[in-house]
């Protein structure tokens, strides 16, 4: 009875590991998807502002009320 013992906490701590090897891995590539995902949405956003910058300076246009056309 002590060997079945010994036998299934040897087996307990082998799953414990393998299975803490297998989440971490998870956890890492969710993480790095959702990085990826804000990476592409900040590169999107940064090409959008600089594309309106060109955008109004090739227009020629200005957003200061002051200024009258």
């Amino acid at each position: 009875m002590e060997r079945l013992g010994a036998a299934l906490g040897g087996l307990a701590f082998v799953a414990a590991i393998f299975g803490g090897i297998v989440v971490l891995r998870v956890l890492t590539r969710a993480l790095y998807a959702v990085i990826w995902f804000a990476e592409t949405v900040a590169t999107f956003a940064f090409a959008l502002l600089i594309g309106y910058v060109v955008y109004r300076i090739l227009l020629g246009t200005s957003d200061d009320p002051r200024r009258t056309r």
